[in-house]
């Protein structure tokens, strides 16, 4: 799998000096027939979130009890989804994500699902779903749509998939999870 191989010498998040909060997010992939699926979330709606709404990977905010960045993904990854990161294969880090509307920095986490797991959804989590990565990886699946921020209109690249719109920092991790993928083609 060309991903594991991208991965491989990536085992950690990448050092970051910036005085960011930091934070995780967990990416599960599982094999299933003849194609690899992203488990992705649906952010419930909450006025304190950032995200609310929208389409997301299982993570957010290292916590005091948290170790490592490791241990924030996989803590959320069991609050929001209810899988146990530790019981999946842990392929790598993919490159932190600078936020742009938050003082944020986000490592991303990628696992590859070796047990058999049954995602729920959650109080952060209102809607599980599984994106195929033949989808994600197809460059005619990428299209844009206007989003208001901080009033003003913009255009933003995403794919619609099953009518879940997925952009911004999701968007972002997907093109570096095909690139990835597709490193030996």
């Amino acid at each position: 799998m060309a991903l594991r191989r991208s991965l491989a010498n990536q085992q950690e998040p990448l050092a970051s000096d910036s005085k960011r909060i930091r934070g995780a997010v967990a990416i599960f992939i599982k094999e299933e027939g003849n194609d690899l699926w992203l488990l992705m979330i649906k952010r419930s709606e909450n006025p304190q979130d950032p995200w609310s709404g929208q389409m997301a990977f299982p993570g957010g905010h290292a916590a005091a009890q948290d170790r490592t960045l490791f241990d924030t993904a996989a803590r959320e990854a069991q609050e929001e989804v209810g899988i146990d990161a530790l019981a999946q294969q842990f392929l790598g880090c993919l490159d932190n994500v600078h936020l742009r509307n938050a003082p944020m920095i986000v490592a991303p986490f990628v696992f590859l699902l070796v047990e058999k797991v049954d995602p729920r959804t959650s109080a952060e989590a209102e809607e599980i779903l599984w994106v195929p990565a033949s989808f994600l990886s197809d460059p005619r699946n990428i299209s844009s749509f206007v989003v208001t921020i901080r009033g003003e209109e913009m255009s933003m690249p995403c794919y619609n998939y099953s009518d879940h719109i997925i952009w911004g920092m999701s968007f972002r991790i997907i093109r570096e999870i095909v690139s990835k993928m597709t490193a030996d083609d």
